[in-house]
């Protein structure tokens, strides 16, 4: 009886080793057709993303899908093709939520934006659109409260989210421009602007409910500064006339000057202060989605990938970028965009026609 339940215990052991064997992270790269159309596919278990080219008529597309590690290999199984004339999109088969990939005037355009006749073919599971709201606050038009507007009214902010929206005020004069505002992971922290050429205390603002507070510092810092960035709920500046790189715990108010350094896709590296003084440089985040804005063109690629995809033309500025998404304007019209969502129109706010630097934030 001893034996038969030792043997069970080991049977039992080696099916779990071969299950952990199994399901383990690994890179891999596989390649295959499905008719005229050359599938790669690549698993990073460091950036826990599958990354895809579908190369068809000697045009390659590419899509980066976010995912844990699928033990199955050749995870496209079907592709779609429609067509108008020379234009045409792949539409990969619906479980990997693998969006149309298109191309229309020699150039991959995301599949929303190509000519109504093309579209038309597309399938309506592709093309459903949330319902617009239609609230008004402050003579800001509201179409969307998935997110956490602060909308620069020149004394302080507009909030608005899913369950509020009003005036903070925090300073008696007025600033048309407020350069000094940056965010960490849960609040706004701006500069105080009641001061005259340096300031010694930073108002915080949550993200979550704009409630104010003020953080004294434990020295004063020129206003010819800038915040280079944040890592979680810690925000860096660098004093242009001090020569110095300054940390602000927005937890507790905690302030010191620390050695300088850069904050560069999740890694820390030391720098010279010179390369850093009026040079406006800011960490750059650890994502797998690159956004970026050229001729007023809206394009997306992947980390370490050169295939551009066109997301949105006359676009005026990149608002924010925060992990797959990206907040843009257009004219006076505040858009978000993610890859499976598509652009998704939230604000409008006539203003922004005349003044839209260092006016708005969002969460």
């Amino acid at each position: 009886m001893k034996k038969i339940r030792i043997f069970q215990i080991t049977i039992l052991l080696l099916f779990i080793v071969f299950l952990l064997f199994l399901f383990r992270d690994v890179n891999y790269k596989e390649e295959y057709d499905i008719f005229d159309i050359h599938i790669t596919e690549e698993y990073n278990k460091d950036k826990k993303a599958y990354y895809f080219t579908l190369t068809y008529n000697n045009i390659t597309f590419d899509y980066l899908y976010e995912s844990d590690y699928k033990p199955k290999r050749k995870l496209i199984n079907k592709v779609e093709i429609v067509k108008d004339e020379s234009d045409f999109c792949l539409i990969p088969s619906k479980e990997l939520d693998i969006i149309p990939l298109c191309y229309q005037d020699e150039k991959i355009i995301y599949y929303k934006k190509v000519k109504p006749s093309l579209l038309s073919k597309i399938p309506d599971e592709y093309l459903k659109e949330e319902k617009e709201l239609k609230d008004t606050y402050q003579e800001i038009n509201i179409y969307n409260r998935d997110f956490t507007y602060l909308i620069w009214n020149y004394n302080g902010f507009y909030f608005i989210n899913q369950d509020t929206q009003k005036e903070i005020k925090l300073f008696d004069k007025e600033e048309y421009n407020a350069p000094l505002v940056g965010y960490t992971k849960d609040y706004l922290l701006i500069a105080n602007y009641d001061s005259e050429y340096t300031y010694d205390k930073i108002i915080r603002l949550s993200l979550k409910d704009g409630a104010v507070k003020d953080l004294a510092l434990d020295f004063e810092i020129y206003f010819n500064s800038y915040f280079i960035g944040y890592v979680k709920n810690k925000l860096y500046i660098i004093d242009n006339n001090e020569e110095v790189m300054i940390e602000l715990n927005a937890k507790n108010g905690s302030s010191e000057k620390i050695k300088p350094r850069i904050y560069n896709r999740g890694t820390w590296e030391d720098v010279n202060i010179k390369s850093l003084i009026n040079q406006n440089k800011q960490f750059t985040a650890k994502t797998n989605f690159n956004y970026e804005l050229n001729n007023h063109i809206l394009t997306l690629n992947y980390t370490d990938k050169k295939i551009t995809t066109q997301i949105d033309e006359e676009v005026t500025k990149i608002i924010r970028v925060k992990d797959n998404l990206v907040f843009y304007l257009k004219k006076d019209t505040l858009y978000s965009f993610s890859p499976q969502t598509g652009s998704t129109k939230l604000l409008k706010y006539f203003e922004w026609n005349f003044n839209n630097t260092n006016t708005i934030y969002v969460d």
